[in-house]
């Protein structure tokens, strides 16, 4: 029963759990006394006390164990409501599936198919919880899920009509349902479904629910003094229950039921006892988090699973069925107050009482409090899955609902599941292909890799800028949206308006997974780059997508590079755009001083002042993985690149090396550092043999009191140099924020 706790009674923590204990116990004995007499209908009329009894003792068994080992002392565990109508519908198939075997051979194979559905689905829940795998229930499109349970509705209102006395449903007729007897049994129970719904939306009271049950009976009985209708006559026209047999109610038959059930029927059964077991473990879940919500408090859903698991083993060596903690149930408990596990000892006593002294009770029950709760649980369900779900889904998924609830009454129960899952994956299909891989395009214009530049060499790059063409993917790519990755790449390399692209970069950064059926498209695009001669450059790619390209001959090494990270991918395209473009390379000049000289005099405020200043350097030769110094090390100076060169590389937290920014002739190195006189932020690494020049911060001191033109000097080259840098990532940022 849906309910939102507001309150509770201000009393005692005894005497609140006493009264929620109380009111929930007489919830208890209803539902399993309507639920037995809903499964237990038809051929199995006559042994319904026997039913009853098997509820109220599956009752008494949730109750004690959930309430012993759940990890939320004041939980109301009690029969699983969804499952009510597919035991019935079970029970039906057994019945019509041995037409000629005996009464009493039917009601034993429903028995024994009760308890396989008991023990298989305790073992399933204690296997969700000992290896904490509940949480991949969730992955169950919500939807379907919806469906299912609006669709156990439907089924519950079939089932609750096919109880009353004297209707016939085969062949429907509307008329059948007015006939006098028929009348008086399903409009006071519609009557008191809608009661039992809108009253307690109505009126905050704890004793709403209880108050209904008794005052509805209280009337019933008034009706029938006014009416001067006895008993017995009650009886007969089916109005209580009516000729129960005096003792307890409860027979242990599980001995019984596994030598006389016929094996072969309940075989029959699997699919549909299959579909229980996933809806049972949904619902849990659901019913859990529902709990959770009521008492403000995180449950351990393993934990339940494992309570619940056992409850659902007990009860099936009884012969009976399992159960759980429910949402509803639970907000009505909290509401009076109930804070401890009393509760729970409340209600199993309750139904323990009824099941060993309660037959007298029993067949004075009106019948139509037994056909009214099913028909409240259809309109809480049909309440919240198929009207309030129009407010909150999507069409489409609004949709897959009211199609599973359409092929469950019409078709079946299983047919509505497949048609669900399947209506659910076309439409997580055509969601997801509208959806694109790719985050973000830019080209080789302002994303450059880490390797810091000279000005000449920026301008190269940025004016053949258009020959990388970069596409940062993401996300999980398969057939469909490899295949759009597929067409944009073809259609920028065919677009002759624009300049040619003669690279293009796939940084895979981003990409959770990369499904079997995407690799054609790779080899597809593995094709256009040989024909159209162009680089494909694949970085960071994950050992799983690696694996599948190669399988499907995608990285064809001729036209296929790989890199680690889309900074490497970068400096490789950049190094074969200068290679072909720059026009002064290091293997010109005559030595790394002349080298270095050149460069600065291109970039000096004064370029008669770099030969002075060459002099006041110390040459400085690294060779390949040797550090120039380490980070946290004091800062004593700034560094030219002369030759080869050098990475600034930063220790994460997890001990790894990130490269930050790579220096090649003409750079200088902890130039902040002349400043802030603070430690090395990071470490430099030679990539190759490599020459630098050294000014120290002593050397420096003395440049600014002994030649103050040529120490102004080397502050404005550091201050346009650093503009410059600034000017750049600028752009970078600019095209960034322009490409989203």
């Amino acid at each position: 029963m849906t309910l939102i706790a507001k309150s509770n009674l201000g009393t005692s923590p005894i005497v609140s759990n006493s009264i929620a204990g109380a009111i929930m116990g007489l919830l208890t004995v209803t539902s399993a006394v309507s639920f037995g007499a809903l499964i237990f209908s038809g051929d199995l009329a006559p042994f319904m006390p026997f039913g009853i009894g098997l509820l109220l003792f599956s009752s008494v068994i949730i109750s004690t164990v959930v309430t012993a080992l759940s990890s939320y002392p004041a939980i109301v565990a009690t029969i699983a409501e969804v499952t009510v109508p597919i035991f019935s519908l079970i029970a039906k198939q057994i019945v019509a599936a041995m037409p000629d075997a005996p009464i009493e051979q039917k009601l034993m194979t429903v028995v024994a198919t009760f308890a396989v559905n008991s023990l298989i689905t305790g073992i399933i829940f204690l296997g969700l919880g000992w290896f904490r795998l509940g949480s991949f229930v969730r992955y169950i499109p919500y939807p379907v899920v919806g469906g299912f349970l609006a669709g156990i509705g439907a089924l519950l209102f079939v089932a609750a009509f096919q109880s009353v006395s004297g209707l016939d449903l085969q062949p429907f007729s509307l008329a059948a349902f007015f006939q006098v007897n028929v009348l008086l049994q399903w409009l006071p129970a519609a009557l008191f479904a809608a009661a039992m719904f809108v009253l307690p939306q109505r009126i905050n009271s704890s004793f709403v629910y209880p108050g209904i049950i008794l005052g509805s009976i209280a009337l019933f009985y008034a009706a029938l003094a006014l009416t001067g209708t006895s008993i017995a006559d009650a009886s007969q026209r089916g109005w209580i229950l009516g000729s129960v047999p005096a003792g307890g109610l409860y027979h242990f038959a599980s001995l019984a039921a596994v030598q006389q059930a016929n094996w072969s029927v309940i075989a029959q059964q699997i699919p549909t006892l299959a579909a229980l077991w996933l809806i049972s473990a949904i619902a849990l879940l659901l019913h859990s988090n529902g709990v959770e919500l009521v008492a403000s408090r995180d449950l351990d859903l393993n934990q339940e699973l494992k309570a619940s698991g056992v409850a659902f083993l007990v009860a099936g060596i009884g012969g009976g069925v399992g159960g759980f903690a429910s949402a509803g149930e639970n907000a009505l408990s909290y509401q009076v107050g109930a804070r401890g596990r009393l509760v729970g000892w409340i209600i199993a006593a309750l139904c323990l009482a009824m099941m060993l002294g309660g037959a007298p009770l029993l067949s004075l029950f009106p019948k139509f409090i037994l056909i009214g709760m099913p028909l409240l649980i259809t309109v809480e369900f049909f309440n919240e899955w198929l009207y309030e779900a129009w407010f909150k889904f999507a069409r489409a998924d609004y949709a897959i609902i009211v199609l599973i609830v359409i092929v469950t009454t019409t078709i079946g129960f299983l047919q509505a599941i497949a048609v669900g899952l399947g209506a659910a994956i076309v439409l997580f299909v055509i969601n997801y292909s509208r959806l694109t891989v790719v985050r973000r395009i830019s080209t080789g214009t302002y994303h450059h890799s880490n390797v810091l530049r000279t000005s000449e060499e920026l301008e190269i790059l940025e004016e053949q800028g258009e020959q990388a063409y970069i596409v940062e993917l993401q996300g999980l790519i398969f057939f469909g949206t490899a295949n759009k990755l597929l067409n944009q790449v073809r259609d920028r390399i065919n677009n002759h308006e624009l300049p040619p692209v003669h690279y293009v970069i796939l940084d895979f950064r981003l990409v959770s997974g990369l499904d079997a059926s995407a690799v054609l498209s790779f080899a597809k695009l593995k094709q256009v780059a040989h024909q159209k001669q162009v680089h494909l450059i694949y970085t960071h790619l994950s050992s799983a997508a690696h694996q599948r390209l190669e399988q499907g001959d995608c990285l064809d090494h001729e036209v296929c590079h790989l890199f680690d990270d889309l900074d490497r991918g970068l400096e490789w395209y950049e190094q074969q755009i200068l290679q072909q473009y720059q026009s002064l390379t290091e293997e010109e000049f005559q030595s790394p001083d002349a080298a270095l000289a050149a460069c600065l005099k291109a970039d000096f405020p004064d370029p008669r002042q770099v030969d002075r200043l060459m002099k006041c350097l110390e040459v400085c030769q690294v060779a390949e993985d040797e550090y120039l110094f380490h980070q946290g090390d004091p800062f004593d100076g700034l560094y030219f690149v002369a030759s080869g060169q050098v990475s600034v590389v930063l220790k994460l937290s997890n001990g790894q090396n990130k490269r930050i920014r790579t220096y090649t002739i003409g750079n200088t190195i902890g130039e902040m550092g002349l400043y802030r006189r603070t430690v090395r932020m990071a470490s430099v690494v030679a990539d190759k043999p490599s020459t630098l020049y050294f000014l120290s911060t002593e050397s420096f001191e003395q440049l600014e009191n002994t030649d103050p033109m040529l120490a102004a000097s080397i502050h404005r080259f550091i201050v346009g140099l650093l503009a410059e840098r600034l000017q750049h990532r600028e752009k970078e940022i600019n095209q960034l924020l322009d490409s989203f």
